[in-house]
C-alpha cells in the first residue's frame, strides 16, 4: 500500500501504527519529500467487505436449510448429494 504525505503528495512511509479496534489503526508516517519532511497520523479503517468471509455465507445457508419446510430438504439433498441418505424427518419437541 502507497500512502501519500497530507501536504505534499510526496511518498510517505510508515513508521508504526497503533491498533484502535479489530477494523481501525492510527498509522504514524514520516514524509520523504525534501521540502516537507512532515510527520503526520493517518487513521485508517475497514469500510466494507466485497466478499465476506466463507464462514459468514455458510452460517448462513445452514440457518436457510435449517428453515425450510421438510419436504424442500429433502429435495436439496436428493438434487445436491445423491449419494447421502435422505435424512428423516425433524420432529418438534413437545410443548408438555
Amino acid at each position: 500500500m502507497k500512502i501519500k504525505c497530507p501536504h505534499c503528495e510526496s511518498r510517505a512511509i510508515i513508521t508504526h501504527h497503533n491498533r484502535i479496534n479489530r477494523k481501525s489503526a492510527d498509522v504514524y508516517l514520516n514524509c520523504t519529500g525534501k521540502d516537507c519532511g512532515a510527520r503526520s497520523v493517518m487513521r485508517i479503517s475497514h469500510a466494507y467487505d466485497l466478499t465476506p468471509p466463507a464462514s459468514t455465507l455458510t452460517d448462513a445457508i445452514h440457518e436457510i436449510i435449517a428453515n425450510m419446510p421438510e419436504e424442500e430438504r429433502r429435495d436439496l439433498v436428493r438434487k445436491y448429494a445423491p449419494d447421502r441418505p435422505v435424512p428423516a424427518p425433524m420432529r418438534q419437541a413437545a410443548l408438555f
